[in-house]
């Protein structure tokens, strides 16, 4: 198996297992590398650093649960890992410009206009 095939096997796996507690031990332990060498492998081959590519994947994903309904915010954040909502807020923030709250009202008001 190429280095390229092996990377997007990898990235399959951490998109469907993307909810509940994923961390780099994780994934290397999956990927049986040492995730000092995972991590240089998927950055030369994705040009994401694995870290980056799986919170970005947590909030999109999370992104998308909240726009589907009234799930509680603290619900969707411990369901994607996020070891509270303050910093479940932090990062959605970060990601998008504002709080989730504020991004699930705004989702909502464009679906009914």
């Amino acid at each position: 198996m190429s280095h390229d095939d092996f990377i997007n096997d990898l990235v399959k796996w951490i998109d469907t297992h993307i909810e509940g507690k994923m961390d780099l031990d994780t994934v290397a332990d999956r990927a049986g590398y040492s995730k000092w060498h995972l991590q240089r492998m998927f950055k030369q081959h994705t040009g994401y650093a694995l870290g980056e590519y799986i919170r970005e994947r947590r909030l999109k994903k999370s992104a998308e649960r909240l726009a589907r309904g009234g799930e509680p915010i603290l619900d969707v954040a411990i369901s994607f890992g996020f070891d509270s909502q303050q910093s479940f807020n932090r990062s959605f923030k970060r990601q998008f410009g504002q709080s989730p709250g504020a991004w699930r009202r705004q989702v909502q008001i464009a679906a009914h206009a």
